[in-house]
C-alpha cells in the first residue's frame, strides 16, 4: 500500500474565471496557470463545461464493458489491429522500461475521419471498433470526446497565452487532433505484487494535453520538484490536467511535463484520461535542420509502448 501523501503543491483551478477576462480573479488564475505550466506540470479544473451527467454516464457504460467475458472483450481486442482502438488486456501496455507492463485493461477510441482522407491509413486515425451490443457505449463515448475536444482548444489558448504565444496559436493545428479517448480499468493490486509492478509505472504522459476523469478516488501520484511523490486530491466533478513531452518539446522546455504514476491498491479504480495532439503533419520540431512531425513522434512513442507493436 502506498503511504504517499497529498499534495500542496498543485491549483486549482476555475474554469469559470479562466474563461472569462472580465472577471475581477482573471489575472491571478492566469498567475495559477503560468506555475502549473512552467513548474508543477499539473493543476485541478473546477468547474468545467463538461457536464457531471455525461461523465458519470461514461463510467458506466465502461464498467459494464469491462465487466464482460474475456471471449466477448477479445472481439474488440487492439491487438488484431495495428492501432490502438479497443480493449487492451493487462500488460499490453509498458510505459517505462524499467517496471512491468502496467496492470490495468484499457480501452481506446479516436477520431473519425472520412475513409478517402489523406491520413485514413495512419494508424493514430485507425478506425474506432466497438462492441456490437453496446450502442449506447459508442454514442456516449463520441460525445464525450467531441466535448473534450472544445475544452482542449480553450485550455490551449489560454496555455499559449502565457507562454507568450498567440492566443490563437493553437488552433489551427488541432483541427484534426490526433486525440485519444481511453477508459483505464485499474483491478484489485494482487498480493504477490513487486516493487517494479504498477497499475502504471512512472511516466511522462507523451502528447500535449491530457485532461483526467476520475470518481473522486485518489490513486494519481506525481512527482514534485524535490523529488518526491504526492497524490493529487480531485473530486468526481474536477478535471486532472497535466502536459506532455510534446508540448514540452515544442514549447523549447517552458511547458512541463512531469512524472506520474498509480501505484494500485485494495480497491477497483477507473479513470478517463482524453490525449489532445495536434494534427498529424504538424511540426513540433527542427532541430539540426531535421523537421520532427507530430504524428512521427506519436508513432515512435506509441510503437515503444503497445506491446503488439514492439
Amino acid at each position: 500500500m502506498s503511504k504517499t501523501k497529498f499534495s500542496s503543491s498543485i491549483d486549482y483551478i476555475d474554469f469559470k474565471i479562466l474563461n472569462n477576462v472580465n472577471d475581477k480573479n482573471y489575472k491571478v488564475t492566469i498567475k495559477h496557470l503560468e506555475k502549473a505550466v512552467t513548474k508543477t506540470g499539473f493543476f485541478v479544473l473546477k468547474n468545467s463545461p463538461i457536464s457531471s451527467k455525461i461523465t458519470k454516464s461514461l463510467f458506466e457504460q465502461y464498467k459494464l464493458f469491462f465487466k464482460k467475458p474475456l471471449s466477448e472483450k477479445n472481439k474488440v481486442n487492439m491487438l488484431n489491429t495495428n492501432s490502438n482502438r479497443g480493449w487492451g488486456p493487462s500488460k499490453s501496455e509498458q510505459v517505462n522500461n524499467n517496471f512491468n507492463p502496467d496492470y490495468k485493461e484499457i480501452f481506446d477510441c479516436g477520431p473519425q475521419i472520412d475513409y478517402d482522407h489523406k491520413f485514413k491509413n495512419l494508424s493514430y486515425y485507425a478506425s474506432n471498433i466497438w462492441p456490437k451490443d453496446m450502442p449506447l457505449l459508442k454514442k456516449t463515448a463520441i460525445s464525450f470526446y467531441n466535448q473534450c475536444n472544445e475544452l482542449g482548444i480553450i485550455l490551449l489558448n489560454k496555455i499559449a497565452k502565457v507562454i507568450n504565444l498567440p492566443e490563437n496559436y493553437f488552433s489551427d493545428k488541432f483541427d484534426l487532433p490526433m486525440a485519444l479517448l481511453r477508459c483505464n480499468f485499474y483491478p484489485e493490486r494482487p498480493t504477490f505484487s513487486a516493487d517494479k509492478d504498477y497499475g502504471i509505472a512512472p511516466h511522462t504522459d507523451y502528447g500535449c494535453l491530457t485532461l483526467l476523469f476520475t470518481e473522486g478516488e485518489p490513486g494519481l501520484e506525481i512527482k514534485t520538484l524535490s523529488g518526491k511523490w504526492e497524490k493529487i486530491y480531485a473530486k468526481q466533478e474536477d478535471i486532472i490536467i497535466n502536459f506532455g513531452d510534446m508540448l514540452q518539446l515544442w514549447s523549447n522546455d517552458i511547458v512541463k511535463a512531469t512524472q506520474h504514476r498509480v501505484h494500485g491498491s485494495k480497491n477497483v479504480r477507473y479513470s478517463i484520461p482524453f490525449f489532445f495532439n495536434p494534427r498529424h503533419d504538424t511540426l513540433i520540431s527542427e532541430i539540426n535542420k531535421k523537421k520532427l512531425l507530430a504524428g512521427e513522434y506519436l508513432a515512435y512513442k506509441f510503437d515503444t509502448t503497445y506491446q503488439h507493436r514492439k
